[in-house]
């Protein structure tokens, strides 16, 4: 009984974690789609590529959890040759994905705005490098409790 809590509890961290992901990088990607100035005042305007935006990169994140939290294969380390490489080819994609609309919603600002603008950049990056440290330290260990869980489960209650 208790085995099939725990594997429902973390289904359903894991169906959260896709969730929240993927509504923060679509919104965050249809956001920056509909930006189209930003100096002197900040201008966007929703059009269908908005929402195009938004599907697409909600859709790519979804994927990018599904890979990493999927069903391990039986090599030696848990990811196959094919999975390793789309995780990787979605990783690098989901990045240029991020930064493109960025650098291009900054292209009409200022010389002098851009040492300020770069210092945010990096704290955001040391920031989103924290959090991704952290669901990454969270996945470990779920999964090692997960695996710890069934090894228990398996080995029954041991008799004095």
């Amino acid at each position: 009984m208790r085995n099939k809590r725990q594997r429902n509890n973390d289904r359903d961290l894991i169906r959260v974690i896709k969730c929240a992901s993927a509504l923060g990088l679509g919104l965050m990607a249809a956001f920056l789609y509909s930006i189209k100035q930003v100096t002197p005042e900040l201008r966007y305007n929703i059009s269908v590529g908005t929402g195009v935006s938004f599907m697409a990169a909600a859709t790519l994140s979804w994927a990018f959890w599904r890979l990493v939290f999927g069903k391990p294969n039986r090599s030696e380390n848990g990811f196959s040759k094919l999975r390793k490489r789309w995780f990787i080819i979605l990783s690098v994609f989901l990045t240029v994905a991020t930064l493109a609309p960025f650098v291009y919603a900054l292209k009409g600002v200022a010389n002098e705005k851009m040492v300020e603008i770069a210092e945010g950049t990096a704290l955001a990056l040391l920031a989103l490098g924290g959090v991704g440290l952290l669901l990454w330290k969270a996945a470990r260990f779920l999964e090692s409790d997960s695996k710890r869980a069934d090894d228990s489960a398996d080995s029954g209650p041991e008799k004095k």
